[in-house]
């Protein structure tokens, strides 16, 4: 499945999301409980859901694509989870959705699922 974010800035879209995450609070003053950012091996920031359900299981990965002014977003298992549904990612697309639009709605132009 490909989770496109349609933005006027790719770049300060992932950094504020990445920054909010880390600091546990939006540009707005609204606290993000559910999300906590944390760096991979390969040195790349990416978003774990906190509760129990999700956060033994993967992470959102978000890369961005300058050139077309939006960021690609996909669910990625852990390589240590053995309990894997074709349904995790959907899910896990949805919780995220929830997230951008109630903190960061005014630098997305649309979102795009193929």
């Amino acid at each position: 499945m490909n989770y496109v974010i349609k933005t006027p800035s790719a770049t300060k879209l992932k950094k504020e999301i990445i920054d909010c995450v880390s600091n546990k609070v939006d540009a707005n003053g609204k606290g993000i409980a559910t999300w906590q950012c944390v760096e991979t091996d390969a040195s790349e920031k990416v978003l774990v859901h906190t509760t129990n359900q999700w956060a033994e299981k993967g992470c959102m990965v978000i890369k961005h694509d300058i050139s077309h002014n939006e960021l690609q977003v996909r669910f990625h298992y852990w390589d240590s989870c053995s309990e894997r549904d074709n349904a995790d990612d959907k899910y896990m697309l949805g919780r995220f959705t929830e997230f951008l639009l109630l903190h960061f709605s005014y630098f997305v132009d649309r979102i795009v699922i193929e």
